[in-house]
């Protein structure tokens, strides 16, 4: 059973370790798509501050209104018309004079310049690259203007700008990525291309913080470590189950060797009432039989009391206790009920008592003010070493009568104190392991007593001993 339990545990903290890996792999996947998203958001916003700075050097360039006329094969097209046949090589005419009769008159300055391309480039990225490439070569790039548009517009982030390799052809126009070695925290890196044509660039890094991606995050977040806890609570619940049956089955195996002891000293009693009985000779003594019966009925009323506990102990309704109570004098119940306590071998018990010259008659169930007595006498010899001593006191008050046990046993820790009231509790600290009990008889005396609307306390020190005290309204 032990090697089940323990199987049990293993591949259910496996189940959960895999389940949390599932789950981290998930929000990890999570975390980079939103750091894409992100991140081409951004993105767009360095480029569009690009876009800015270009703006400001086309300006000093060619002004607003400033058209150029691309001349390829003797094919002319100006303003916004479209390029069609494309060669591999392109001149162009640049004029810094928008005055159209200037145009007709040939007052126009005009610049030729050769540029170099790749022929399959589509046509809209013909166009924007000659002019990016034309803008610059009279208003070249500048790393310091692009950097005070970018901090500007965008103030919340981080920026280094660096050119470029010459000639760099993994990419002619402007792309991004998620640089590898920066995913946590992200950063960005934006190719910018100012020369497109040239091949001409820079590489802008953006650091962003990780809180607003966590605040995107926050429900994924929340559902995944809703459903964390819900596993790790029903794998815990799981566990707790299978211990507690477990548990049931160790208290089933120690109920019946506690059934056996707890039974064999009314039976030997009566066993040792009958064997007397039997003796012809025995039976002539009237006054010595009559005590030897009373014994037997004692013991046979404490052994229905006995069977009584049990079902009040083991149910789980929470039923009252029924009692019957009857006025009885205490004093001889106590000398009874040590007079007849089985005394185990290897043990030396010696009993002392005290009692009110005034004690009156307790009106009470005797049957379970016996049993009461007999566990606390019980738990005092089973607890203790070899050499037993027992005193038991009654005291009277103006409105109880306390009945205390004290014995010299092994005591009880003071974080225990409280505890060992409760059903099935047993210590974790007891010298022996193999003390028969199944954490039941200070449960029942609180039971008891809180019946006949009495109150019971504890007092004990490790090492040096345990006083109970049972107060019973007169």
């Amino acid at each position: 059973m032990e090697k089940r339990i323990k199987l049990i545990y293993i591949l259910s903290l496996f189940s959960a370790l895999m389940a949390i890996s599932v789950q981290a792999y998930w929000l990890y996947n999570q975390y980079r798509y939103e750091v894409e998203r992100y991140a081409g958001e951004i993105a767009a916003d360095v480029l569009r501050a690009g876009d800015e700075e270009f703006a400001e050097r086309r300006k000093m360039a060619i002004g607003n209104e400033t058209s150029y006329i691309i001349d390829r094969s003797s094919h002319t097209k100006s303003g916004s018309s479209i390029v069609r046949n494309v060669q591999t090589q392109l001149c162009f005419d640049f004029k810094t004079d928008i005055l159209i009769d200037s145009i007709i008159k040939g007052q126009v300055d005009m610049t030729k310049l050769n540029l170099s391309f790749d022929a399959t480039l589509p046509e809209d990225s013909i166009i924007h690259g000659v002019e990016r490439n034309v803008v610059n070569y009279y208003i070249p790039f500048r790393v310091e203007r692009l950097d005070s548009v970018l901090r500007a517009r965008l103030p919340q982030y981080d920026f280094r700008v660096a050119f470029l390799p010459e000639g760099d052809t993994l990419s002619r126009f402007n792309s991004w990525e998620i640089l590898p070695e920066h995913l946590f925290p992200p950063c960005l890196g934006v190719k910018y291309r100012y020369a497109p044509l040239d091949r001409k660039g820079v590489m802008i890094e953006v650091g962003f913080p990780v809180n607003p991606l966590l605040k995107r995050m926050v429900g994924q977040l929340a559902l995944s470590l809703f459903l964390i806890l819900l596993l790790l609570s029903c794998l815990g619940l799981q566990i707790d189950t299978i211990l507690k049956q477990h548990k049931l089955g160790e208290l089933r195996e120690s109920f019946v060797h506690t059934m056996i002891h707890e039974l064999r000293r009314p039976v030997q009693t009566l066993k040792m009432c009958v064997s007397f009985l039997d003796d012809k000779q025995m039976r002539t003594d009237e006054v010595a039989c009559d005590g030897v019966v009373q014994d037997a009925l004692f013991e046979l009323d404490n052994l229905s009391a006995y069977l009584g506990k049990l079902k009040n102990m083991v149910s789980a309704d929470g039923s009252a206790t029924l009692l019957h109570p009857v006025p009885f004098n205490l004093q001889e119940l106590v000398e009874k009920v040590i007079r007849l306590v089985h005394i185990p071998s290897g043990k030396q018990v010696a009993f002392s008592t005290a009692f009110p010259p005034d004690l009156p008659q307790v009106t009470a169930d005797p049957v379970h003010i016996a049993n009461i007595l007999s566990n606390l006498i019980e738990n005092a010899i089973k607890y203790s070493g070899p050499e037993v001593n027992i005193r038991v006191v009654v005291i009277r008050n103006d409105r109880l009568i306390e009945l205390t046990v004290t014995d010299n046993g092994v005591g009880i820790s003071a974080d225990e104190q409280t505890k060992v009231f409760e059903k099935f509790y047993r210590s974790a600290r007891l010298p022996d392991k193999q003390i028969p009990g199944l954490g039941l008889g200070l449960s029942y005396v609180r039971q008891i007593a809180e019946a006949h609307h009495g109150q019971v306390s504890l007092r004990s020190e490790v090492g040096k001993g345990t006083e109970v005290t049972v107060g019973l309204p007169i």
